[in-house]
């Protein structure tokens, strides 16, 4: 059916502003979290998609569906993609730009949507989040821009030092050296580079499905609800909350939320109700998982402590902490005998093992017949840093000085501190001298420009022991320096 030509012009003025809208909100979830920018961005390109189909529009359609997979997997992952994933979605975008120009049913020569279509499943393929399990059925983070398993933190902090003397020389370095350096750079930035994640309901909403399709199985009714806010964190924050809301919400649904016919005999609602609500709380990522079920039976756990072989006297002496405790041990089950779904010890095990390996902590209060409250906290270290970002002479890359350096009138007594020299990569370079101060130190640097406002985002952490640290302004990889560090040697 042929459309009137006002209704065909009016959608492709109405398309091209709504690509215009879907590429300023991609950009921003991309720099920060922005739940907004989040929901517009799935929103516009969701619309498009049913206007365009409406129109015969087909061809835009068809991206638009591409699209919206890649939008998924990537709110999924916290936005943390690749280039080859920030260039599908881009080309995306200037895809129907040029196709919400051309006339209903003509095609555009050298365009090859096929080809470009088989490249977004290329994309989408090798981008998936993944989870992969050990002998022991224990499930383990996998770095979820490379699908490499995550590395330890202990192994990163001795990693981190050596990557960021190889940077100084890769950066610093001119022709044929340089090229010999990149390969190294670039393997040590994607094996401990901090990768950028999101918690939020969006990343956890597989939670539900899960545990009413457990709940179903069981013959149970359950309920799942999210007061959750959403919060910037690193990949490997992001995998242990996975591993950690699944495992707890299995646990809540298999043995906290009691059979239908037992909670309308305790007189209680026919369906079960799970919540998980929380955010960020000062620099730790806080998250509660609350049940309204029958709540652990402490008489039970300790009865099953001593046919595990602990004396009566010790299990009798253990306080709430210990037995919490003693529920997270491996192979510790209330169950005497193991089913497909629990009965292994395993569930509990891994939830604390994911949050005590990041630094956190896994804690929980009951109350028999009511229910049960886990809490798990982990620190969460911030990606952004602000300050000051000045071209040291000498150097070749920029360098960010933190916000507690504040730029001042340059003083003769002020301490010069030749960047490139300290770091080993230049000795007696030239160039105005910019004064910074903080509290009581004065320092002067000579650089080839101004200094300006800006921020990094932390790319390589060190300890703090360290003179610096890697970080990116804008797209652009810099160097963090730590002065008080290099005033100290």
């Amino acid at each position: 059916m042929d459309l009137p030509e006002h209704l065909v012009e009016q959608f492709r003025a109405v398309a091209q502003e709504r690509v215009a809208r879907i590429e300023a909100a991609w950009a921003q979830v991309l720099v920060a979290v922005d739940d907004d920018a989040s929901n517009q961005l799935h929103r516009e390109v969701h619309t498009l998609k049913g206007e365009s189909r409406m129109l015969g529009f087909t061809d835009i359609h068809l991206v638009c569906h591409k699209l919206e997979d890649l939008l998924e997997v990537a709110r999924a992952r916290g936005y943390a993609v690749d280039d080859d994933f920030d260039l599908s979605v881009n080309m995306a975008l200037r895809f129907m730009t040029m196709l919400a120009r051309k006339k209903i049913g003509s095609h555009l020569g050298g365009i090859d949507l096929p080809g470009f279509i088989r490249q977004i499943d290329q994309v989408l393929s090798e981008s998936r989040p993944e989870v992969s399990r050990t002998r022991s059925g224990n499930l383990v983070a996998v770095n979820r821009i490379s699908g490499a398993p995550v590395v330890p933190s202990a192994l990163r902090e001795k990693l981190a030092p050596i990557a960021l003397d190889t940077f100084i020389e890769y950066a610093s370095a001119l022709g044929a050296r340089r090229d010999r350096l990149r390969g190294s750079w670039f393997a040590l930035r994607e094996m401990i580079g901090l990768q950028r994640a999101i918690v939020g309901p969006a990343q956890l909403l597989k939670l539900k499905s899960n545990a009413h399709a457990l709940a179903k199985e069981l013959g149970k009714q359950v309920e799942v609800s999210f007061a959750l806010a959403s919060v910037e964190v690193t990949a490997e924050v992001l995998s242990a909350v996975d591993v950690a809301t699944l495992h707890l919400a299995r646990n809540a649904v298999d043995h906290g939320i009691e059979t239908t016919a037992e909670r309308i005999a305790a007189s209680k609602p026919a369906s079960g109700k799970i919540s998980l609500r929380g955010g960020l709380r000062g620099d730790r990522l806080v998250l509660e998982l609350e049940d309204d079920g029958r709540g652990i039976q402490w008489d039970r756990v300790r009865a099953r402590a001593v046919e595990l072989g602990i004396s009566r006297t010790a299990v009798d002496a253990l306080d709430h902490d210990r037995l919490i405790e003693l529920l997270c041990q491996p192979g510790f089950s209330t169950r005497t005998e193991a089913t497909d779904i629990s009965g292994r010890g395993v569930g509990l095990d891994a939830v604390r093992g994911a949050v005590v390996e990041l630094g956190g902590t896994l804690t929980a209060t009951s109350v028999e017949g009511s229910g049960t409250t886990w809490k798990v906290s982990i620190p969460v270290p911030s990606l952004t840093v602000h300050g000051h970002v000045i071209r040291p002479a000498g150097c070749g890359f920029s360098v960010l000085l933190d916000a507690r350096w504040i730029p001042t009138p340059h003083h003769p007594d002020d301490r010069v501190l030749d960047l490139a020299a300290e770091l080993g990569i230049g000795t007696g370079a030239s160039g105005e001298l910019l004064a910074f101060e903080r509290g009581d130190l004065r320092i002067a640097v000579p650089c080839e420009r101004a200094a300006i406002a800006g921020q990094g985002r932390r790319l390589i952490a060190t300890p703090p022991s360290s003179i610096g640290e890697v970080v990116v302004i804008d797209s652009v990889e810099a160097l963090l320096i730590r002065v008080e560090r290099l005033l100290a040697l």
